[in-house]
């Protein structure tokens, strides 16, 4: 395996949450975020191009809830003991 490969995917920090994950995430390589903040991101992307919610997506969408992240959907969520 050449190094270059090597390097590609290595562990880092989430952008935006912290947790220790792989640099890259389904092809986007660099991008260091987790899988749920990376779905976030997507989800974000989806909403800001007006591509309709499925309801499980609803809500889930950071957007919708007026959120930066998912991971503070669910951090509400067990507060408000859900």
């Amino acid at each position: 395996m050449s190094k270059f490969r090597r390097a590609s995917n290595v562990l880092a920090k989430c952008r935006c949450c912290g947790k220790l994950t792989h640099s890259s995430v389904q092809g986007c390589h660099g991008i260091e975020l987790c899988r749920m903040c990376f779905d976030s991101a997507e989800q974000w992307n989806a909403h800001s191009d007006g591509i309709p919610h499925n309801e499980v997506d609803k809500e889930t969408c950071p957007t919708c809830a007026g959120v930066e992240c998912i991971h503070e959907i669910k951090t509400i969520a067990k507060a408000e003991g859900e």
